[in-house]
């Protein structure tokens, strides 16, 4: 199975009702109010969570994900919303400087490090310079969703279950976040699909 097929598989038989955000975005309205002029930058939105989050408030919204199912139910929850199909890690088809704010919740720990950094280094690329990237990534005691689980690849990088995932600790980000940002990390527990989840919230700045 493709990855694009996976994930069109878990999308398609979601239900517009079931697309629900949490605040984890909330603590930063500051910064986002500096995208005023543009759109935020959603990578990896899935079926719209923080897209609806977002444009409830007013947001243009940029909702990017491989998935074409998990487009169209941006489409359904955040009509407001512009989508765009895109593949992860091929480089981001944006001009330099193109984003204030880029969030990605969820989305950047399925890849290499190499990828990884290559990801970083392109949302560095295209936000201003003072912009933000806002993200949460699994943390390594997000023992629930696979942490510790499966063949290991790379450091804290797993296959499980015919995914790729990979679990961060304070020093990877730091290491990820070193070239070219300021970034504040915390880690925190969601709840995902009704059990906890361990996660990294990086706020990154451009230098």
């Amino acid at each position: 199975m493709t990855e694009q097929a996976f994930w069109d598989g878990i999308f398609s038989g979601l239900q517009p009702s079931q697309v629900r955000y949490d605040l984890w975005l909330e603590p930063f309205h500051e910064e986002l109010n500096k995208s005023a002029d543009l759109a935020i930058l959603d990578l990896g939105c899935g079926a719209g969570n923080n897209a609806l989050f977002l444009s409830e408030r007013g947001y243009r919204v940029l909702a990017c994900d491989l998935s074409e199912a998990a487009l169209s139910k941006v489409r359904e929850v955040a009509p407001s919303a512009e989508t765009r199909r895109i593949r992860l890690p091929e480089p981001l088809p944006f001009d330099d400087e193109s984003f204030q704010i880029v969030v990605a919740d969820l989305s950047l720990h399925y890849f290499s490090w190499n990828d990884t950094i290559q990801i970083i280094a392109d949302i560095r690329r295209i936000l201003r310079p003072g912009g933000m990237l806002l993200c949460r990534v699994n943390s390594v005691h997000d023992v629930e969703y696979g942490s510790g689980k499966g063949e290991l690849l790379e450091p804290h990088y797993y296959e499980w279950e015919g995914k790729r995932k990979r679990f961060f600790d304070r020093e990877q980000l730091e290491k990820l976040f070193k070239e070219g940002f300021s970034a504040e990390l915390q880690e925190q527990t969601m709840n995902r699909y009704d059990k906890p989840k361990a996660v990294w919230t990086a706020a990154a700045r451009k230098m």
